[in-house]
């Protein structure tokens, strides 16, 4: 058996996903991420899922009076706690569009956001743990051509790499960098769908 490895620039999955239900007429289905991550493992034959990375950006103290981005980190935060599974944070940071003008959270004309660290976490874990030979075949979800020189990389030392997308992205230009691709859809995510548990009375 193989022994698969996931890493998951969480953002980049979390746009494609609510796009994609978006483009359905749909409300972005909630994940169970232990279970995403054993199915795409599944997807192929003869691999046994260890573990999973979810590399996400950790606003900084102005973001998080956002109510969106605090409701966000309080789910990675969450994720801290889930079985086979290490959340890698970077950072989220807010910059002044014109320094004359203050940046005021409800006004996003007036600061934007730019993501940090999770490019260079993501490579660094990938590279490292195929080193020290912790997998053999790992799956990568995003569609990100950033990581195109990751992927040559784990190759060039014998490591299998997966490239998974979610339906309606273009990860054409990435094919031939990965030994293999999947495209996740709504009959995919359906069996990884988090379970409701009913309210206490």
């Amino acid at each position: 058996m193989l022994r698969g490895m996931v890493f998951i620039d969480h953002m980049n999955f979390d746009i494609a996903l609510q796009k994609y239900y978006k483009n359905l007429g749909k409300p972005t289905i909630k994940l169970d991420y232990n279970k995403l991550f054993q199915n795409i493992c599944a997807e192929i034959p003869n691999v046994d899922f260890l573990k999973g990375f979810i590399f996400v950006p950790k606003p900084d103290e102005f973001l998080m009076k956002d109510k969106n981005l605090e409701s966000y980190y309080n789910w990675v935060v969450g994720m801290k706690n889930a079985p086979y599974t290490d959340v890698i944070e970077g950072r989220y940071v807010a910059r002044q569009i014109n320094e004359t003008i203050p940046m005021e959270i409800d006004k996003k004309d007036t600061y934007y956001k730019v993501e940090k660290g999770t490019d260079i976490n993501l490579a660094v874990h990938a590279v490292s743990k195929a080193f020290y030979n912790s997998y053999d075949i790992a799956f990568f979800l995003s569609a990100d051509t950033d990581y195109i020189k990751v992927y040559e990389v784990l190759k060039s030392i014998g490591k299998l790499t997966v490239v998974v997308g979610v339906k309606g992205q273009n990860i054409n230009g990435i094919r031939p960098m990965a030994d293999s691709t999947l495209i996740l859809d709504e009959k995919f995510f359906e069996a990884c769908k988090r379970e409701v548990l009913p309210k206490r009375l």
